[in-house]
């Protein structure tokens, strides 16, 4: 491990002392590029390293380098590698969570770049290398806390960013059946499918692509049992293209948006939605459900997205947040 400079704008990191690095060879961006993200990393002196795809694997070396409060972490990959992390951490270390340095290396990069983070991977690996040689600025931290999705039944928690149900889940399995394989490559294939996604919201006749959902939503005051096509939570301020498809007033970290079906006119409501400016007509349609809140209960779902990942539900979900993780960024 290496000494560290201390953040200059995290006013609890003086005694910053470590620094872990894991490193997604699979991830899209370091596949183009693997000898500059290996020559980068080991100028880093004296950084524990892991080269792997696998969680478990992942868990295992963190596991052995127990990094402190005031360590860094630097995950380099894309949103399934950082909710791997996440989601090790809480499960093993709650009380012990290390400074996260998201480098955006995969192929859609979403959290890292809603966080704020540079998208660029490469130059954020440079800027990192020069900060630990006392030869540039240091990072500016980013507090923002993270969802925990809690299954019930089997006690299973999993972290991340951005929670989906519905037809957010039948597009990623479109991405992964027929865009990736077509060979288009980077940002385009997600946007690709997540545009093809909103086409089919935009007819007014069903389709493959618009999966819905029997479910209970317990969210603050409002209960509703209801066949949902939609059903979205974030602590991110804004999702794939720029879209922020949530308008709660509520002061509270996590954003949730349900959308019921039938919804009246939804090829219409579509772009208010994903604007997160609601029409009065929204407003008052109970098939339109968005709040802030800092838990919800979702009862009858089979399946689930977390930043890419699909996971199966074996009893009620509990979503809820985290204390701000200090994410560190160049």
């Amino acid at each position: 491990m290496t000494t560290l400079p201390s953040p200059a704008s995290c006013d609890d990191t003086a005694d910053a002392r470590r620094i872990g690095i894991i490193l997604n060879p699979l991830s899209g961006r370091v596949r183009r590029n693997p000898g500059r993200f290996s020559e980068l990393v080991s100028r880093i002196p004296a950084a524990s390293i892991v080269q792997t795809s696998n969680p478990s694997e992942m868990g295992t070396a963190l596991a052995a380098w127990a990094l402190a409060d005031n360590d860094v972490l630097v995950v380099i990959g894309g949103d399934g590698t950082l909710q791997a992390a996440l989601t090790w951490l809480y499960r093993q270390q709650p009380e012990h969570i290390p400074q996260i340095m998201p480098i955006a290396a995969g192929t859609t990069n979403m959290s890292a770049r809603a966080i704020g983070l540079r998208d660029n991977p490469l130059t954020t690996l440079e800027a990192l290398v020069a900060w630990l040689e006392h030869s540039g600025p240091a990072p500016s931290c980013l507090p923002r806390p993270v969802l925990q999705v809690m299954d019930t039944s089997t006690l299973t928690l999993q972290c991340g960013m951005f929670f989906g149900a519905g037809a957010i889940v039948t597009g990623v399995r479109y991405f992964h059946s027929r865009v990736k394989p077509a060979g288009v490559k980077g940002i385009a294939g997600p946007a690709l499918a997540f545009l093809r996604m909103l086409l089919a919201l935009s007819t007014r006749t069903s389709g493959p692509l618009l999966q819905r959902v029997k479910a209970r939503i317990d969210i603050g005051p409002v209960q509703r049992e209801a066949p949902w096509l939609l059903l979205l939570a974030t602590t991110l301020d804004k999702l794939m293209l720029g879209s922020k498809p949530f308008w709660g007033a509520e002061r509270a970290a996590m954003h949730f948006t349900a959308i019921a079906t039938p919804s009246s006119r939804l090829w219409y409501a579509l772009p208010w939605v994903l604007r997160g400016r609601p029409t009065s007509a929204m407003r008052r349609d109970p098939d339109y459900l968005s709040h802030n809140a800092n838990s919800v209960n979702i009862e009858h779902l089979q399946e689930y997205l977390l930043d890419g990942e699909i996971f199966e539900v074996s009893g009620k979900l509990q979503l809820g947040i985290s204390a701000d993780v200090r994410f560190i960024g160049l």
